[in-house]
C-alpha cells in the first residue's frame, strides 16, 4: 500500500454579508447564530497528477482520497462584535457538508475575524474590503453565486456528523478527486459549510467548529491523503495448489522501474512449454511502475502439485518505446496446499526472531522528496537463517509531548524475494519521524525492539 499527501494551495473564510478576509488566520472557524461562515479551500493535486501521468502511483477501484483537517476544538470562543456580546461557543450535536465550488477565486491577505466596530447583522464595516469575501471572489469579480455555494447539486458530501464538536474531519472524496485526476474536470477547490438548516437558524450566541488552516506552525496543516492499494504479494516461492496466487513481473531500466507500453498477457506453461488447460492469455493488473501482476489458481488433478515438477509463467505482448521484446519466461513450483498448514501435535517452542532492517538509518536527516527503499528481514535465532514473512508491517508517527500522533497507522508491506516497502519522503514535513516493525507468526507479532527514528529536512 502506498500513500500520499496533497497540501492546500490556498484557503479563506467567508463571513455572511461581510467583506471579512481571514485566509491567512492559522484556524478557520465555521459558525451558524448572528450570521454564518463557510471554509473555502483549493487542495493542489499538481504532484500527484503528476506521480499518476507518470505511472509511478496507479489509480484502480480500491484507490481512496480522505480529506483530513484537525479540530482545534475551540477556535476563536471569545470573538465579539457590537451586537454580539457573548462570543462563540463550541457547537456541538451538528452536520457539515462539502461542497464544489465552481468559480475560480484569489486567496487574499487578511487575518482578523473580529474589528471593534464592525456590525456583522446590518453589514456595515470599518475596515477595507479584501477579496475573496462572501461578495467577490477577486478584486475586480463578484461570485455568480454570493458566498460560493450554489446549491444542492454542488454537494459533494453531506451529513458529516459531529457529536461533541471537537471530532476532526476525515472524510471520502474519492469522486470528486479521481474526476480532476482522470477526467480532466475542473479543480476551483472546496467548500465546507454547516447544513442548510443549521444555517438558517439564528441565536444569542453564535456556534462554531474550528479547524487548522494550511497557514498554522503547527504539525496540523490540512491535507487530502491518498491512498493506492499497490501492494506486493508474490508467491513464486510459496505457489501452491487450489487458491488464487500472484505471480509477477519486475520490469527496469538500469536500476529504476520503468514501464511497459501496454498490459501484457501469461500463458501457464508445463516443462515441455504446453500450456496448461484454461491458464492460457490471461490478463494482467499493473501495481506499480514496472510491476505487474497475474492471479490465478491451479486444479490439482489438472496438474499434479507434488512441489517437484515445475511450470513457467510465460509473458507475452511485450513492448517498450515501441520496441517489441521477446516473450519472458519465469520458472515456479506449485506444491500442495497442505504444505501451508501443520497439522498434529501442538509445536513446544516457536522460532525466536531477530530483526533487521536496511534503507534508513537510525537518526538520519533525510532530505525532503527523497525515495527510501526499506529492507525488513527476520532471522531465525533457533535455526541460523533469514525467514520470509507473510505478515510483515511499519507504522509512522511524530511525538507531541508525550503523545504519538499517527502519520501512517499499521501498513502491511510487500512480499516478494524480500520484505520491503518504499518510503516517500516527498510529502513529510520537515520534522522528526518515528517509526515501527512488526511481523507476525504463528498468531505472535514480533516488534523490532526500538523505534527507527529520522529527521526530515527541507529540500531546499
Amino acid at each position: 500500500m502506498s500513500y500520499f499527501r496533497s497540501y492546500f494551495e490556498k484557503n479563506n473564510t467567508l463571513i455572511k454579508n461581510t467583506q471579512v478576509n481571514t485566509s491567512k488566520n492559522p484556524t478557520c472557524e465555521i459558525f451558524y447564530g448572528s450570521a454564518y461562515s463557510r471554509f473555502i479551500f483549493k487542495i493542489d493535486l499538481t504532484e500527484l497528477q503528476s506521480k499518476i501521468d507518470n505511472g509511478d502511483l496507479v489509480v484502480n477501484d480500491n484507490t481512496k482520497h480522505y480529506l483530513k483537517m484537525t479540530n482545534t476544538i475551540f477556535g476563536d470562543e471569545g470573538l465579539k462584535g457590537q451586537n454580539r456580546q457573548t462570543g462563540r461557543n463550541r457547537a456541538t450535536d451538528f452536520d457539515l457538508e462539502l461542497f464544489k465550488i465552481t468559480e475560480d477565486w484569489n486567496e487574499g491577505v487578511g487575518f482578523d475575524y473580529e474589528d471593534a466596530g464592525y456590525d456583522f447583522t446590518s453589514g456595515n464595516k470599518t475596515f477595507d474590503e479584501r477579496p475573496s469575501n462572501w461578495f467577490k471572489k477577486n478584486t475586480l469579480t463578484d461570485w455568480q453565486t454570493q458566498g460560493a455555494y450554489t446549491g444542492t447539486g454542488s454537494t459533494i458530501y453531506s451529513g458529516i456528523t459531529f457529536d461533541n464538536g471537537n471530532e476532526n474531519l476525515d472524510v471520502d472524496i474519492t469522486g470528486y478527486v479521481n474526476g480532476i485526476l482522470l477526467s480532466g474536470q475542473t479543480n476551483n477547490g472546496i467548500g465546507i459549510k454547516f447544513s442548510n438548516d443549521y444555517e438558517i437558524l439564528t441565536a444569542d450566541t453564535d456556534r462554531s467548529v474550528a479547524f487548522f488552516t494550511k497557514y498554522t506552525q503547527t504539525f496540523f496543516e490540512p491535507f487530502m491523503e491518498s491512498v493506492f492499494d499497490d501492494r506486493i504479494s508474490d508467491n513464486r516461492q510459496d505457489f501452491v495448489e487450489k487458491t488464487y496466487q500472484n505471480l509477477y513481473l519486475y520490469v527496469t531500466k538500469g536500476t529504476n522501474y520503468y514501464d511497459l507500453d501496454e498490459l501484457p498477457t501469461v500463458d501457464i506453461l508445463d516443462s515441455t512449454n504446453t500450456p496448461i488447460v484454461g491458464l492460457s492469455g490471461l490478463t494482467t493488473t499493473k501495481i506499480r511502475k514496472g510491476v505487474y501482476e497475474v492471479t490465478f489458481g491451479i486444479d490439482g488433478e489438472v496438474f499434479n502439485c507434488d512441489g517437484k515438477k515445475f511450470l513457467y509463467d510465460n509473458w507475452k505482448n511485450l513492448s517498450i518505446d515501441d520496441v517489441s521484446l521477446s516473450n519472458v519466461k519465469q520458472k515456479f513450483i506449485p506444491k500442495p496446499l497442505t504444505t501451508k498448514y501443520t497439522i498434529g501435535d501442538n509445536p513446544k517452542e516457536l522460532n525466536r526472531y531477530s530483526i533487521q532492517y536496511f534503507g534508513i538509518n537510525q537518526n538520519e536527516k533525510v532530505k525532503r522528496g527523497e525515495l527510501r527503499k526499506i529492507v525488513v528481514s527476520f532471522r531465525s535465532i533457533n535455526e541460523p537463517k533469514t525467514v520470509l514473512f507473510d505478515d510483515v508491517y511499519y507504522r509512522m508517527f511524530i511525538k507531541e509531548g508525550r503523545v504519538d500522533v499517527m502519520v501512517h497507522d499499521w501498513t502491511q508491506i510487500d512480499k516478494t524475494n524480500e520484505n520491503s516497502f518504499m518510503l516517500d519522503t516527498s510529502y513529510l514535513i520537515p520534522r522528526e519521524y518515528y517509526m515501527e516493525i512488526k511481523g507476525k507468526t504463528h498468531s505472535e507479532e514480533i516488534f523490532y525492539n526500538n523505534y527507527i527514528k529520522f529527521e526530515i529536512l527541507s529540500e531546499k
